[in-house]
């Protein structure tokens, strides 16, 4: 099965493809485990909930459109938004996040870094 970078991502409805050399980093929301050993010996298993996040990629802006504006009022508001993320090899992730982090333009390519958090599921 391929894998590789993502392909393109919905942001609150707004379509952006992604740079090509980029790989994300992606968590689906979840648990981790801790292990505690107790005094005799035996153990029990701490289950801690994470959420999801996106991040280490960068989308293509379109100057013309207000990419980098639309992608401020995004992390301005108060309210996660929805996303869907396609990968290269056609797998989706989906969910209600966040845009986290500095939105800084790249201008020399005309990109900027994404870094998302909030619910994220495999679809």
């Amino acid at each position: 099965m391929a894998s590789g970078a993502l392909e393109s991502i919905v942001i609150n409805n707004r379509r952006f493809t992604c740079k090509a050399d980029d790989e994300a980093n992606i968590q689906l929301s979840g648990f981790h485990n801790e292990t505690i050993v107790h005094g005799d010996g035996s153990h029990s298993t701490k289950k801690i909930r994470h959420i999801g996040h996106l991040n280490g990629f960068s989308v293509n802006l379109d100057d013309s459109q207000g990419d980098l504006e639309f992608l401020q009022d995004c992390q301005n508001s108060l309210e996660d938004f929805p996303v869907t993320a396609t990968k290269v090899d056609g797998t989706v992730y989906s969910g209600n996040m966040q845009l986290i982090d500095e939105l800084e333009e790249n201008s020399g390519e005309n990109t900027v870094e994404i870094n998302l958090e909030g619910d994220l599921e495999k679809v």
